[in-house]
């Protein structure tokens, strides 16, 4: 642990030195008892130098106190989740005397479980039906919490290891490309490809395919919030050699009334009340690239309608039930509701 040590009344030039040579961008700040005090990171040390410190000034009012650390070590899943949330590359693991003892680093758990597939999310929707909200600002950047819908998305993805998004565009596309960049400071690669007129729900996925490189690819609405384990839909899809598998939430309606099944005018049975479990499309799919085939390049088309041209095909198509948190944030009520229940994602 020395190596990521520094004391708190080095010098500037010293923490550099330390920095460079552990290649993590930051340090843990240490008295004489080798109690953590904080951390200080590059930036920390830029904004020193930039409002005229010297590089033999003392480290001691440069260095951020009051860091995040586990106060045990909850492992990598638990350091993964803090590191996420709070954007951070660096967690220390600090025992009860306050000293060091281990140090997750972001980079690490994230290539532990990294995959190489590629994630495309249609975030190019006019979300008429949340107007006004929408009328300045496009519906993946309206905030579920403390941040918006479209970074709960990535998020979700992040945690499970995909690195590698295309984000699609249309209505005030420029806001998103802006907010998100090119996917640095997540950690992660962002593409962009934007629809010059609407091409509905798939049509995207043809101007794609230069830039995917995976066999297989998962497609999500920019519009959902769910806390799916990516990792296992990925699974049952490749295990199960799908071309197409759609993430499906089961849905329940109960009728009201009675209902009465007849045969002309003949009544054959009166059932009270019935309830009716459906699977709906949950707009989650993991598809083998070769599925783009079935689309024109620059067309009009929805997912439904590729799912139904890849049957004619003979290609295998499955359902994945979806047991997780889901809701569709399409509507006033159910976007109301989702800021209620943003504790539920991951």
């Amino acid at each position: 642990m020395e190596k990521y040590y520094v004391h708190y009344k080095c010098s500037i030039r010293k923490a550099m030195e330390k920095i460079d040579k552990n290649l993590t961008s930051a340090a843990i700040v240490v008295n004489d008892e080798k109690q953590v005090l904080g951390m200080i990171t590059d930036g920390d040390i830029r904004r020193a130098l930039l409002d005229g410190r010297g590089l033999e000034s003392t480290i001691e009012d440069v260095f951020f106190r009051n860091i995040k650390h586990l106060d045990y070590d909850a492992g990598k899943r638990k350091a993964k989740e803090i590191m996420l949330k709070y954007k951070i590359r660096q967690l220390p693991v600090i025992d009860e005397e306050k000293k060091l003892k281990k140090l997750y680093f972001l980079d690490d758990i994230i290539a532990y479980d990294k995959k190489e597939e590629w994630v495309v999310i249609q975030a190019g929707g006019f979300g008429s039906r949340l107007r006004p909200l929408t009328d300045n600002m496009p519906k993946p950047l309206l905030k579920i919490g403390e941040k918006p819908v479209l970074e709960h998305i990535i998020d979700g993805f992040i945690y499970f290891g995909f690195r590698k998004f295309i984000i699609t565009l249309n209505y005030k596309g420029e806001m998103i490309r802006e907010y998100f960049g090119d996917g640095e400071k997540y950690g992660i690669r962002i593409e962009y490809i934007t629809e010059e007129t609407p091409l509905g729900t798939a049509g995207s996925l043809s101007l794609c395919e230069d830039i995917i490189d995976s066999e297989d690819i998962i497609m999500v609405n920019g519009d959902i919030l769910t806390g799916l384990d990516y990792e296992e839909f990925l699974n049952f899809h490749k295990k199960g050699d799908n071309d197409i598998t759609v993430g499906a939430r089961e849905y329940k309606v109960q009728i009201p009334y009675g209902v009465i099944e007849t045969e002309g005018l003949i009544i054959n049975k009166i059932e009270e009340k019935p309830k009716f479990n459906f699977f709906i499309n949950s707009g989650i799919y993991a598809l083998k690239k070769n599925i783009i085939a079935v689309i024109q390049n620059g067309e009009k088309i929805d997912m439904t309608e590729v799912i139904e041209r890849a049957d004619n095909v003979n290609n295998k198509r499955m359902v994945y039930p979806i047991k997780e948190y889901w809701t569709d944030i399409g509507r006033m009520e159910d976007f109301e509701k989702a800021n209620i229940e943003a504790y539920k994602l991951v």
